[in-house]
C-alpha cells in the first residue's frame, strides 16, 4: 500500500515538473520576445509596418493603408477610404482601389470576397513577417483573424 502511495506521489511530482517546464519555456520565449522588441525599437525608433513591408516606405497613401488592414484584418473599399479619411483628411475609393491593386499586385494584400462583395486583407506572409519580427508564436493555422 505505502509503494503504491509513494509511485502515486512520484507520478504527480513529475507531471507537476513537466507543467513547470513548459511554463519554463513559455515565459523564456516571452522574454526573448520582449528583449527582441526593445532592440527593434532602439535600433529604428519605433514598431513600423514599414520594418516588415519595406516597400510602402515611400508612398504615405499605402502605408496607411497598411496599418489599416493591420488594425481592421479585413475591409472593403468604403471601409478603407473612411478610415483613411479619418486618419489623414482626405481620401477618395478611387485612389484607395488604385493603392489596393498595387499592394495586390506586390503581395502585400490579398482579396476574398466578402458578404456584400469584395474585401481586402494582408497576405498571409506579411502576417507572418509581422508575427515574426514580434516574436508572437503564432501560427496562422490556428487563427481566424487573418
Amino acid at each position: 500500500m505505502a509503494d503504491e502511495e509513494l509511485v502515486r506521489e512520484v507520478q504527480e511530482l513529475r507531471k507537476a515538473l513537466e507543467e513547470l517546464r513548459e511554463s519554463f519555456a513559455v515565459v523564456s520565449q516571452m522574454a526573448q520576445a520582449y528583449l527582441r522588441l526593445i532592440n527593434i525599437y532602439a535600433q529604428y525608433g519605433g514598431l513600423s509596418v514599414d520594418l516588415v513591408v519595406p516597400e510602402v516606405r515611400s508612398d504615405p497613401i499605402a502605408r496607411e493603408i497598411v496599418r489599416i488592414l493591420f488594425d481592421l484584418k479585413r475591409a472593403n473599399v468604403s471601409q478603407i477610404a473612411r478610415e483613411l479619411k479619418g486618419r489623414r483628411g482626405k481620401a477618395s475609393r478611387n485612389t484607395v482601389r488604385a493603392k489596393l491593386a498595387e499592394l495586390k499586385e506586390m503581395g502585400i494584400v490579398v482579396e476574398a470576397h466578402g458578404e456584400r462583395g469584395k474585401v481586402y486583407a494582408l497576405s498571409p506572409e506579411v502576417v507572418k513577417k509581422w508575427l515574426e519580427m514580434i516574436g508572437m508564436p503564432i501560427r496562422l493555422d490556428q487563427t481566424n483573424d487573418y
